[in-house]
């Protein structure tokens, strides 16, 4: 919208107003006894919130002005004028943006005190008046103030303007308008019965007089005429009331006695609270009380003996008046009195209520500040007992629905009021399910029929998909809420998955007749298009005999939960590639100076290397364990099972972790023989547990110390054991030792070293290969921990492979893709006289060298400058058919493409030695045509 649009609304919505504060003024609203509601600040107070403060002021002085000529006095004016300024001026300057907060404050430190001066300097009224109305206008204010307020919150929710949607806001004028209407409706029907019963007391006494005169005619012989004898007699007797007698066509009988409220010129009679009861009032420019108080009450009873004509009976109402006024002002005391306990406890409440939310929110602030800098922040987490409200509150509903049921089935032929116990038992039964179902508003929960019609659709169903509850219940199905394709889908899977056609609504509630209620994640299409990621839980409501009634799903937003885990893979992917890759090269490079390859070091040079080398191995060992834990969590760690057997995978978990035993002075104990058994595993991850644990054991040993590896087979089950004579493990950290970070105390890490990973990772390496790991220890004995397996005996021995490096016959020619030249040279460096390397950092000079050249192994990374490496997979097998491939990858790499090539490594997961002699391996494998699986 552009800036001319804006002004001409403005412009609009300023007429508008004040059309809306001069016919908000002319009308009214009695609440009882002389006490009128008039509405036209509600026009002013919408002026402060949308319009500003000149414009409020001037609409508040249109409205005043029409005071003046509505009532005929301008008393009333300055404090709406003042009002209006004073409340656009806290609202825009001060930012108080609570309309009743705002407008009690000018009441009570300007508008009572300038009401009171005004009307006492110039309306010449007594001071219990002056208060009266003093105090009648600030309430007339305030409500006014509350119904800008609830104007302002449904235009916001209209219109999308969330900042103006506070919960705050919402809960305050929510619980002062439930507050006020339980309070104020009590006093105006007490009021009302009040004026019944003293209007009923009037009926009386004027009816018993008639009847006493309609006595005594009765007692007079016929013929006779002491008529005007017996209204005299009567009108000394009540002088206080007027009598007299007409014909039917209201003729006097009597001249010397009338009735002067139904003399010719007599204002139009008004009806009382009773229908046989009259007041007529006089016309004049009056207030409605002077009117009332000139007013003159009658009645019209006929003669007994003379149908024809009728005892009329008046009484002045000024009495009647003065009883009603007093009433007034205790009832609107009173009044005043609720209205501000009623502002006061809304305000707390809210408060109270607000309170946990406004905290969270805050906190949340900086969770994606804290995300882009590497400093994960925790978010408070949220205390949401919703879910455990819902489910009680379900269980209470429908105990108390059946405990009801069952007392109006026992108790048919009963008295009615025991019926209307009950009933009103149950009818507080369904307001607490309403008021909880409400209240998980961060929740959509929708409750459907047995044939999928939506029967319940609570408030956060309705915030987040855009529906209201009344175009959804009885009318539509959840079908309405979600992605045909997606349901397609579902549905193909749950046909094949139960070899039966599932398909339409089924989708959603088969598996949740079967009793499994996992939450699945769906897309959700809200009114707008939008699509909202949601977990969804659905389950069976079941009525009193068993039989399904319905089906309840529960669905939580999980937007904010997916851009946070986009986040972390993206993270989780920078660590892999950008620091993994350089880690590797640093940790070759080293190798090669700690080796001498590249010359002898002197001493403090090489104790140097060494530190920089064990230091580079520890933090690609972090690193790996830190996205291990990441892959683990999100359930996408890759095994690649085979079977192999026992004693390799032992002598070579001995070999991996032997050159770190020297150091620590320890010394592994491998006598123990070992059971010819074959076991299923990923070799890859089973190394990793095993190394885990003999090197824990290492570095727990005391320096001269031995860690013996032991295993024996039982039942079917290889029980694999590492035994250290250390310090054992302390009573209070047994239950940790398997959680993550766990440390047994903080010099532990200083002295050890290590992140406390190692463990947690291995457990969940070895529960995923179908195994288990425990331990056993005690404080200063040492420490046993085991492996449990499933196993199978070897029928045969199996012959062992010679472990000497394979020779070929002419260089092996290798091309290797890689963008990180340090990397390549280090794997060119290490390499013999055997090994040929071509170097290509991109797609485009990869294609250039596989058109010319030919090669017998692909060193292939994925992530390239101009593109992915699985390209070139096709292209290679295409132009050399007998060239071997090797992913060299700096993280996780897909199952799928593990099968396209004839090896895949990480680059942190295999030194350079082994990585040349699995290249060697491979070429030898091709040039034979031995048929050895390679993974």
């Amino acid at each position: 919208m552009d800036k001319g649009d804006r002004t001409y609304n403005k412009w609009v919505a300023f007429v508008a107003l004040c059309a809306l504060s001069l016919a908000g003024n002319w009308l009214s609203l009695p609440l009882f006894f002389g006490i009128d509601l008039i509405f036209g600040s509600i026009a002013v107070m919408l002026a402060a919130v949308y319009l500003g403060f000149w414009a409020a002021g001037f609409i508040a002085l249109v409205g005043a002005l029409y005071t003046w000529f509505l009532w005929g006095q301008p008393l009333a004016m300055p404090a709406f004028i003042l009002e209006g300024l004073v409340v656009a001026w806290l609202y825009n300057k001060r930012r108080l943006t609570n309309l009743v907060l705002a407008d009690l404050a000018f009441w009570l430190v300007i508008g009572l005190p300038v009401v009171v001066l005004v009307y006492s300097a110039y309306g010449g009224m007594a001071d219990s008046a002056v208060m009266l109305i003093a105090v009648k206008q600030a309430l007339n204010g305030i409500f006014n103030a509350l119904l800008a307020g609830l104007v302002v919150l449904l235009i916001s929710y209209r219109t999308r303007q969330s900042a103006s949607l506070s919960l705050s806001w919402i809960i305050f004028h929510s619980m002062l308008s439930a507050i006020l209407l339980a309070g104020i409706t009590p006093i105006i029907i007490d009021a009302r019965a009040q004026r019944d019963a003293l209007e009923d007391a009037v009926f009386e006494r004027l009816s018993n007089i008639a009847r006493v005169l309609d006595g005594r005619l009765q007692a007079e012989p016929p013929g006779s005429d002491r008529l005007d004898y017996h209204l005299s007699r009567m009108q000394a007797m009540f002088p206080q009331v007027n009598i007299a007698v007409q014909n039917d066509q209201q003729v006097y009988v009597t001249q010397g006695h009338q009735i002067r409220s139904i003399t010719p010129g007599f204002p139009t009679e008004v009806s009382t609270s009773r229908s046989d009861l009259q007041i007529w009032l006089p016309a004049g420019d009056f207030n409605s009380v002077a009117r009332w108080q000139r007013g003159v009450y009658w009645l019209r009873i006929a003669l007994s003996q003379s149908p024809e004509r009728y005892i009329v009976v008046e009484q002045s109402a000024e009495s009647l008046i003065a009883i009603r006024e007093a009433q007034r002002l205790n009832k609107f005391l009173l009044l005043a009195g609720i209205f501000l306990g009623s502002i006061f406890l809304a305000w707390l409440i809210s408060r109270f209520l607000s309170a946990p939310v406004v905290r969270l929110a805050i906190a949340s602030e900086d969770v994606e500040l804290s995300v882009r800098t590497g400093r994960f922040a925790k978010v408070p987490g949220n205390v949401a007992k919703e879910f455990d409200q819902l489910s009680s509150s379900l269980n209470h509903m429908g105990s108390e629905i059946a405990s009801s049921v069952k007392i109006l089935e026992d108790s048919r032929g009963k008295l009615a009021e025991s019926v209307a116990i009950r009933t009103q038992e149950l009818a507080d039964t369904n307001g607490l399910l309403t008021s909880v179902l409400d209240a998980a508003e961060d929740f959509s929960i929708v409750a459907t029929d047995s044939q999928g019609l939506i029967t319940l659709f609570n408030t956060g169903a309705q915030r987040l998909l855009g529906y209201s509850a009344q175009q959804m219940v009885g009318r539509e199905t959840p079908a309405l809420l979600h992605d045909p394709d997606e349901v397609k889908k579902v549905a193909d899977e749950l046909s094949s998955a139960h070899g039966v056609a599932i398909e339409g609504f089924r989708v959603f509630v088969h598996e949740a007749e079967l009793g499994k209620r996992e939450p699945r994640e769906w897309t959700y299409i809200t009114r707008n298009g939008q699509r909202v990621p949601v977990l969804l839980v659905v389950t069976v409501i079941r009525n009193a005999v068993g039989g399904i009634a319905g089906y309840l799903g529960i669905a939580e937003d999980i937007s904010e939960r997916k851009r946070l885990e986009q986040v972390k893979t993206e993270f989780v992917s920078t660590v892999s590639h950008e620091l993994r890759t350089p880690l590797t090269s640093i940790t070759g490079a080293l190798g090669m100076l700690r080796s001498g390859v590249l010359g002898e070091l002197p001493e403090p040079a090489k104790e140097m290397v060494n530190l920089a080398h064990n230091n580079s191995q520890r933090l690609t060992n972090l690193i790996n364990d830190l996205l291990d834990i990441e892959k683990i969590a999100a359930g996408k760690l890759h095994f690649d099972y085979q079977q192999v057997a026992l004693e390799e995978q032992l002598i070579q978990a001995v070999a991996s972790v032997s050159q770190y035993a020297p150091e620590q002075e320890v010394k592994f104990d491998t006598s123990a023989p070992v059971p010819q058994a074959l076991i299923q595993v990923d070799p890859q991850r089973f190394q990793q547990v095993l190394s885990n644990l003999l090197s824990n054991a290492v570095k727990f040993s005391p320096r001269g110390g031995s860690v013996k590896l032991s295993a024996s087979m039982q039942d079917g089950r290889v029980r694999i054991s590492v035994i250290d004579h250390g310090e054992g493990i302390a009573e209070a950290f047994k239950s940790r030792i398997f959680q993550r970070f766990a440390q047994a105390d903080s010099s532990d890490q200083r002295r050890k070293g290590g992140t406390g990973l190692g463990l947690a990772i291995s457990r969940e390496l070895v529960e995923h290969m179908g195994g288990e790991l425990g331990f056993e220890s005690r404080e200063g004995e040492g420490s046993t921990f085991w492996v449990e397996l499933p196993a199978d005996p070897m029928t045969t021995v199996q012959p062992e492979q010679e472990k000497g490096p394979l020779v070929t016959s002419r260089r092996i020619r290798v091309l290797h893709v890689e963008d990180d030249y340090d990397l390549h040279q280090v794997i060119r460096h290490s390499a013999d006289e055997r090994f040929s390397f071509q170097l290509a950092t991109s797609m485009s000079q990869a294609r250039l060298l596989i058109a010319n050249q030919e090669f017998d192994l692909l060193l292939l990374d994925l992530e390239l400058p101009d593109g992915n490496g699985v390209a070139l997979i096709d292209e290679v097998r295409q132009s050399w058919p007998g060239c071997s491939i090797m992913l060299l990858a700096g993280e996780g790499i897909d199952p799928a493409l593990r099968l396209r090539v004839e090896a895949a490594v990480l680059k942190s997961a295999l030194s350079i030695p082994d990585l040349l002699r699995r290249i060697e391996q491979l070429t030898v494998k091709l040039h034979s045509d031995r048929e050895q699986p390679y993974d």
